[in-house]
């Protein structure tokens, strides 16, 4: 709206007022982040989830479209569909608390054993994680 991304901040409109200046963009070119989940040998770990969220953090709130989840499938393999580009961090995280990746807190304390990688329009991208089990 008047040159300004407004999809992922809330927009007050009021009652009887006129809103102009404002462009819709479709897009078919959707980003990708795909990969591979293994331990230090190497070994497939299914059971870790994959969770990318966006470095900035004013966007970490439920049902943010900049956070995503995936379970790898029996060979450790993901992907990640449809992120918007931007600045993202990807970490495999133990899944014993569904949702908490929508915390702030939670997400804060991932971003120290995170990798970081950046996304524009159509990007695929591979970015394999490594579990450290201590």
């Amino acid at each position: 709206m008047d040159g300004h991304d407004v999809i992922d901040t809330p927009l007050d409109v009021r009652s009887a007022q006129n809103i102009s200046g404002v462009s819709l963009v479709f897009t078919d070119k959707l980003t990708e982040v795909n990969g591979t989940v293994s331990d230090q040998a190497g070994t497939p770990m299914p059971e870790f989830t994959v969770l990318a969220f966006p470095e900035d953090a004013t966007l970490w709130r439920p049902q943010s479209r900049q956070i995503m989840t995936t379970r790898p499938d029996q060979n450790g393999k993901y992907q990640l569909r449809g992120l918007p580009p931007g600045q993202y961090f990807i970490a495999a995280i133990d899944p014993e608390v569904p949702g908490e990746w929508f915390e702030p807190a939670f997400l804060d304390e991932q971003r120290r054993g995170a990798s970081r990688f950046s996304l524009v329009e159509g990007d695929v991208k591979t970015q394999d994680l490594r579990v450290i089990q201590r």
